[in-house]
């Protein structure tokens, strides 16, 4: 019965290939053999085993989970769907600013409309500066006296007329807004 399964070729394979894997598979015998014995005496050193499961325990008690990091963790996964959306919303942002930051005439591009929107607005700026730096130069080269008349004529003049009724109107909506 034997001989007949001997002389078929996948049988005569198998036991070529079985006989060459042979050194392997008695260093794998042999270290099991040892890692067997390590294990048993282990087993039976008490002191080992008591050192082996205090250093385990210290190492889990790191991972111990507390019921509200468990319910924090849930809901965190709930809001996973909205922060996922925020979070590739500013990777296209930092892609785009990346893109942007390679390419010259991009940047130009960028720069030259921000200039279209910042000059109305720098000029005005430097306008007021001058006229609070005139007023400035005006008011220290004046050394007279302010009375009460001059107040008065200074009451009829029509923009501190505008200046008061504003400074009026935005006290009465801070005081509204600070009821609410």
């Amino acid at each position: 019965m034997f001989l007949e399964d001997l002389s078929d070729p996948e049988v005569q394979e198998a036991i070529t290939v079985l006989i060459r894997k042979l050194p392997k598979i008695k260093d794998t015998v042999l270290a099991a053999e040892e890692g067997l014995e390590v294990a048993t005496s282990i087993l039976r050193d008490q002191e080992s085993l008591r050192y082996l499961f205090e250093r385990v325990d210290g190492q889990l008690s790191r991972f111990f989970v507390e019921k509200e990091s468990i319910d924090a963790l849930f809901t965190l996964l709930e809001k996973m769907p909205k922060l996922v959306k925020y979070v590739s919303v500013l990777e296209q942002a930092a892609d785009f600013l990346e893109s942007l930051g390679k390419d010259k005439q991009s940047q130009q591009y960028v720069l030259a409309g921000m200039k279209a929107y910042i000059a109305p607005v720098s000029s005005q700026v430097e306008h007021g500066v001058a006229v609070i730096r005139e007023a400035k130069v005006r008011a220290e080269g004046n050394s007279e006296p302010v009375s009460v008349f001059r107040l008065f004529k200074l009451m009829k003049d029509p923009t501190v007329q505008k200046t008061l009724r504003f400074t009026q109107s935005l006290l009465e909506v801070l005081a509204e807004k600070s009821k609410k």
